[in-house]
Formats: C-alpha cells, sequence, structure tokens
C-alpha cells in the first residue's frame, strides 16, 4: 500500500483521541465529504496493512437508532507516524485494546473533546495548551521508565486513587489553568459520584499533584469538569457535593448546554453553592 497524506490524517487523528468512529474521523478531517464511500476505502486499506483495528463490538451512538464500528491504532502505525513526522513521541502513543464496557464513555469524552476545541477554534484570547486522556502518557518527552498517566494512587492503606476521564490546560492572560474531565452517562446516583469522586480530587488538590500533571500551570487550584446528560442531574450532583471534601473543585455541566458558543463564557456550570458561572470569568 502506497501511504498518503490522507491516509496519514487519520492515523495521527487516532493517536490524538485514541478510538473514533468512521463518521467522527470524517467531521474532522473530511467534512466535505457527502457519503463518505473514499473514507470508508481508506479506512479498509489501512485495516487489511495494519495500520489500524476496528473494534469488534460496535459503539451505541447515543440519541440514534443503530451502532457504529470504531477503530484505533496498531503499533504498526504509531511507527508509521513516528517515521512519517520523525517524531519518537508518537512511539509512546501505545496500543491499549479499548474495553467493550467502556466505549460508549469514551466516545462521549471525544464529543466534548470536540466541542471544547471547536470552542477555542471561534476566538483566538483562550488557548488550549494540551490535552491527556485518561490512558495516555503524560509525560511523552520524559525517558520511558519514567512516563506516568492521570490515573494517580495516592493511598494504600486505606485505598485512594484519582483516575481523571481527561485533562487539558487553558492558557488566559498569562495563566495557564488545569481542567479534569469527569464524563457522566447517568449510570451512577448523583450521591454515588459524589461519594467516589471527591476525595481522590481532594487529596490530589491539597497535594499539589496537578503540578505533576502539567508543569505548565501558573496556578495552585484547578478545575473539575463534571458534564453529565441532564440538567437535574447537574444540578443534584453539585448540591451532593456541597458536603463533601474540597468542592470548591466542582463545576457541573449539562451536556445539552455544552456548545462551541457556550463552553467558555456562556453561564453553562453549576457550582456546590447552587451558582451558575461560566469557564471563564470576565476581565
Amino acid at each position: 500500500m502506497i501511504v498518503t497524506e490522507n491516509d496519514i490524517q487519520i492515523l495521527a487523528l487516532l493517536a490524538k483521541y485514541y478510538v473514533l468512529t468512521r463518521e467522527q474521523i470524517q467531521r474532522l478531517c473530511a467534512p466535505h465529504l457527502v457519503s463518505g464511500r473514499s473514507l470508508r476505502r481508506r479506512i479498509m486499506k489501512l485495516r487489511q496493512d495494519d495500520y489500524l483495528f476496528r473494534h469488534r463490538v460496535p459503539v451505541a451512538l447515543p440519541g440514534k437508532f443503530g451502532a457504529a464500528p470504531v477503530y484505533y491504532l496498531t503499533k504498526k502505525g504509531t511507527e508509521l507516524l513516528a517515521s512519517w513526522f520523525d517524531d519518537e513521541h508518537f512511539l509512546a502513543t501505545k496500543p491499549r485494546h479499548p474495553r467493550v464496557d467502556h466505549l460508549n464513555h469514551w466516545y462521549a469524552i471525544i464529543e466534548t473533546r470536540i466541542v471544547i476545541e471547536q470552542a477555542i477554534a471561534l476566538q483566538d484570547e483562550v488557548k488550549l495548551e494540551r490535552w491527556v486522556n485518561e490512558w495516555e502518557t503524560a509525560n511523552k518527552a520524559d525517558h520511558e521508565n519514567d512516563q506516568f498517566y492521570l490515573h494517580t494512587k495516592l493511598n494504600q492503606n486505606p485505598p485512594l486513587s484519582c483516575s481523571p476521564d481527561a485533562a487539558f490546560v487553558l492558557s488566559l492572560r498569562g495563566h495557564k489553568k488545569v481542567f479534569y474531565l469527569e464524563q457522566d452517562l447517568g449510570t451512577s446516583s448523583p450521591n454515588q459520584v459524589a461519594a467516589r469522586k471527591t476525595k481522590g480530587y481532594a487529596e490530589l488538590a491539597n497535594r499539589n499533584l496537578h503540578r505533576k500533571h502539567f508543569p505548565e500551570t501558573t496556578l495552585d487550584n484547578f478545575k473539575v469538569l463534571f458534564v453529565t446528560t441532564t440538567s437535574y442531574r447537574s444540578q443534584t450532583t453539585a448540591e451532593k457535593i456541597r458536603k463533601k471534601p474540597r468542592p470548591d473543585l466542582w463545576l457541573c455541566i449539562d451536556q445539552h448546554e455544552l456548545t462551541p458558543e457556550s463552553f467558555l463564557h456562556g453561564k453553562i456550570t453549576w457550582n456546590h453553592k447552587g451558582e451558575r458561572g461560566s469557564i471563564v470569568k470576565p476581565a
């Protein structure tokens, strides 16, 4: 197979997002295509040459009938990217077979990320400096033995850890702030979410361990964005977090209010005091 720039673009997207459906790939790299038939042919050729895998189980598409296959990189795919771009950081993108029970969760995380990236593209004041997925190496430039993930073990006994779904850094007016993402699919009650998630983030904040994940941050605090399925879950979770450790870290968002136009300046968040606010405060 003769590899083209279009093929590299597809593989680079998978290195960036981890798993994608064909529709997501088309939306990100070829929105002008009407049918997507040529894109399907390229993906099939990349599969046949072992540059990418198709998961054996399709992902159910929220709000739609049916399901769609998802694709992810192979080791051969990462090696091709490293060679093409002359960048060994791609080798730190270790291929990981997505768990079947996590596919819907990954799809939702990627949809949220796409909205955030679109929001950043609509203006030129706030910049998205870096995004790290849950099981992506956080410090790709370091020696392999020193590399680590967002998942952080905090205590052995009693066991305590913090496992963000993703994290990113926004820069504005000379400062760089860390945001952790918790993507909620409504499978646990707001009470359960508040009980399970808050202690780990509180300890992460108390130890300033967000600075380990993102040494470039200029701030001693971070925020946790809890993106959920309904307005009711958003408000109720914010209320339940009120009496938990470090409730000030949390901002709850109904995914239906999260759009490229509203993400930065729209009053779409709920905090533990029952107040609505925006991600970026006015100057």
